[in-house]
């Protein structure tokens, strides 16, 4: 740029000192300086085309150095862009997923959001051999475990249960190769790669790999943004063995459905019958609803007695020890209009605290269940509850009605 300057600069002095000594000499020949002069015209005016179409090019040049400046720092961006643990584990409501299995029958399975509480998801998982609960938590660039229960076929709300002696860490930022982490069980995991080309029945994907490894055997967890957790290759190092899950179905607006047994007093043959009734729970949907609206109404036409007055409220459930495996009572708070709308005689009433007792027991899969009056003792006219006296199961005198 700085030679093209120059060569203008001095074209134009040359082209000054040619003017004055032609307007010297005008005197003794008018016709030489004329012609001189229009040739001096035509130079010019070429010259100054030839700057305004280098300036052209320079300009045309440093506008593309810009644009691919512009773009370099776009893809930089771009690179620089931090992937978070979220992106690969989304929480979202109502979304059903189901994996194939190869190598072991229990490698199928289905899942159900069931809860989302801030930054907490509680997952029902269920496969041929049990149902499982899955709570999940994301906090502090990590993607955590913080509590799993099998043998769960209710529903409850365990997302504020964290059973710190099994916490995991299932993905850890910053998301990026080599990126390591140790478990409490000595497992190794580790982002082993970024965009790993997998495939699965639903399609292929760019994936999040994580490899975990101990004494006795990989595991290959992918994750694919947006989606989840989509695939999971389980390998024994001694022989060859491999378990693999896959997905291959995801459907939003999915409820999980339950059939639960509600039982009912059949006064008039002194007996209880019960009634099979599927239900559909959303995500964030409370139980207590559901069982509150299903004991306040019975068949049209039946004579079977109402378990619960219309305006009475189921108002907690209580599992006094969530990480048990086994559930010795439960606790159910109801208004006091259980009591107050009964209008029963000490048959009826123990038939309704019966039929009370044995659908939560049935839910439930527990022997006993304490029933509270807004926070007291259960108590009334007939029946006085003492602090470890409890409701028991009985579902002899039960049958299915018709």
């Amino acid at each position: 740029m700085k030679n093209k300057i120059l060569f203008t600069k001095r074209a134009i002095l040359s082209l000054t000192l040619i003017f004055t000594l032609a307007f010297t000499a005008c005197n003794s020949d008018n016709n030489a300086y004329n012609e001189q002069n229009k040739e001096n015209s035509v130079y010019n005016e070429q010259s100054k085309e030839n700057d305004i179409t280098n300036q052209n090019k320079e300009n045309g040049a440093i506008n593309q150095n810009n644009k691919n400046s512009e773009n370099e720092d776009n893809e930089i961006k771009d690179a620089e862009k931090e992937l978070k643990v979220e992106d690969f584990f989304p929480f979202q409501k109502d979304v059903y997923m189901k994996y194939k299995g190869i190598g072991n029958e229990y490698a199928e399975y289905e899942t159900y959001v069931e809860f989302i509480n801030g930054d907490l998801m509680q997952i029902r998982n269920l496969n041929p051999g049990t149902n499982a609960v899955m709570v999940y938590e994301i906090k502090d660039g990590e993607l955590r475990l913080n509590f799993i229960k099998g043998e769960v076929y209710y529903r409850h709300d365990f997302t504020n249960v964290k059973d710190d002696d099994r916490l995991e860490i299932l993905i850890k930022e910053p998301i990026k190769k080599g990126t390591a982490w140790t478990l409490k069980d000595g497992t190794k995991r580790s982002i082993t790669e970024v965009n790993k080309e997998i495939s699965t029945p639903l399609g292929n994907f760019l994936a999040l790999e994580i490899t975990s490894e101990n004494e006795r055997s990989i595991i290959k967890d992918y994750y694919v943004k947006d989606i989840g957790h989509v695939k999971r290759i389980f390998t024994l190092k001694d022989g060859d063995y491999t378990v693999t899950s896959e997905l291959e179905k995801i459907e939003k607006g999915v409820p999980l459905k339950e059939t639960i047994k509600f039982f009912y007093p059949d006064f008039l043959n002194d007996r209880l019958v019960y009634i099979n009734k599927e239900v559909e729970l959303y995500t964030n949907q409370d139980i207590k609803s559901v069982i509150e609206e299903k004991l306040k109404n019975v068949p049209e036409n039946s004579q079977l007695t109402k378990p619960l007055s219309e305006n009475t409220r189921l108002l907690y459930i209580i599992i006094e020890d969530p990480m048990s495996d086994i559930i010795d009572h439960l606790v159910v708070d109801f208004s006091k209009e259980l009591v107050t709308e009964m209008n029963a005689g000490s048959s009826l009433e123990g038939m309704i605290l019966q039929s009370i007792t044995n659908t939560f027991c049935r839910y439930y899969q527990t022997a006993q269940v304490q029933i509270t009056l807004e926070g007291n003792l259960y108590e009334s006219g007939h029946f006085l509850l003492k602090p470890d006296e409890y409701f028991t199961v009985d579902l002899e005198n039960s049958v299915e009605y018709k």
